[in-house]
């Protein structure tokens, strides 16, 4: 088999983008990305860049702004110059003006009830946990609602997409002495190398010690699985029940059984101990690919895509419910276990359902924000 010609591979995404590209040339190219992630995947960037406008998304800029307010307050050197709210990022830029004064009574009746309480403890603890409270007080949050996504930088420059329904906190501290960040959900990190100071990222099941990479987390609470998607550099995974080392390589994909965790933990008997101990709980793959135009699966999101191949309509349906802010309620249970492949951008939860249904056999309901799913012969209620 002849090498990969790196410099021919971009030629020829070059023909594609400027429309230029042979039939012949667009199936080789094809024939190559699938041979190469790598440069799949920077076919996908390229592509999304050259279709993109611009555009002015003030909700962009705010966050931004009050992202750097944040790192000045850290830092001591505000001096009084901000604002309480101004370091407050609004993660979802659909929220009406109503909402977003129900948000700051929250902010500004929290904060009454945390004064309060460390009011309390101030004056009745020890110096020891004194300080472990102002420690507990002083990590940042950021967090998204269902159908909302954002993206921010941290303090040592390493960009964070943060996916719906999902928290990342980090402390004050973060980036002086160590860089270490505590995710709920899904995130996709593209980390600022420093040999010093390993970025680790917490989550319930998994501890993910990386220098310099970029990678997607998934970690959703209640969901079956737990997943890290690596896509350039190295990743070091150790599992919390477990106390085992994973070493993860571009393109490869570590996927823990929540449900299989769950199940070594139960009380069983003596004899059923080593059997249970036995069953898989991980699985080492490969990034997924969808078949039309090599979407990369797993970190379509960021480029606003919903995307799934051969996954079942259970896993698929609690995506859709955080990308469009639903419920989803399936009134036949087997319906459940059919294997959907599809990937949406601009259609809406109905458009995306319309086009589910030309493939499976089944019919929906909606009303409000609530979607009901039936067989085709279904009556609906």
């Amino acid at each position: 088999m002849e090498p990969i010609n790196p410099l021919h591979t971009w030629v020829l995404m070059a023909r594609k983008l400027s429309g230029e590209a042979s039939d012949d040339e667009l199936i080789e190219l094809d024939q190559l990305l699938r041979k190469d992630q790598q440069a799949n995947y920077s076919k996908e960037i390229l592509h999304d860049l050259w279709e993109s406008r611009p555009v002015v998304d003030r909700q962009y800029a705010e966050n931004k702004y009050k992202e750097l307010v944040l790192q000045i307050k850290n830092m001591g050197l505000d001096n009084g110059q901000f604002a309480q709210e101004d370091h407050y990022i609004n993660v979802s830029a659909k929220e009406t003006t109503k909402k977003n004064r129900k948000t700051w009574c929250y902010i500004i009746g929290g904060f009454f009830v945390s004064a309060g309480i460390t009011a309390i403890i101030f004056f009745n603890s020890n110096n020891v946990a004194r300080k472990e409270t102002t420690e507990q007080f002083a990590k940042n949050e950021i967090s998204t609602r269902k159908g909302s996504r954002t993206n921010l930088v941290l303090p040592d420059g390493t960009k964070v997409w943060l996916n719906a329904s999902s928290k990342l906190e980090y402390t004050k501290d973060y980036g002086n002495k160590i860089r270490e960040v505590t995710l709920s959900g899904e995130a996709y990190f593209d980390v600022v190398k420093n040999a010093e100071k390993p970025f680790i990222i917490h989550t319930n099941k998994m501890d993910i010690k990386v220098l310099g990479t970029v990678f997607n987390v998934k970690c959703y609470p209640g969901e079956k699985t737990a997943e890290t998607s690596l896509v350039r550099g190295s990743v070091e995974v150790t599992m919390k029940d477990r106390q085992e080392k994973i070493m993860l390589k571009p393109n490869e994909k570590l996927i823990i059984n929540n449900e299989e965790i769950k199940q070594d933990k139960k009380n069983v008997p003596a004899i059923q101990v080593q059997a249970v101990a036995q069953k898989p709980i991980i699985l080492l793959s490969h990034l997924t690919l969808l078949p039309k135009d090599n979407t990369v699966i797993e970190t379509a999101w960021v480029r606003n895509r919903l995307s799934f191949v051969s996954e079942t309509f259970e896993d698929v349906a609690l995506k859709m419910e955080r990308w469009y802010s639903v419920n989803i309620v399936f009134a036949d249970g087997p319906l459940k276990k059919a294997f959907l492949t599809g990937s949406f951008e601009k259609e809406t939860i109905t458009e995306a359902l319309n086009a589910l249904e030309l493939t499976t056999g089944f019919s929906y309901s909606m009303k409000n924000n609530n979607v009901i799913i039936y067989k085709n012969n279904a009556i609906k209620k």
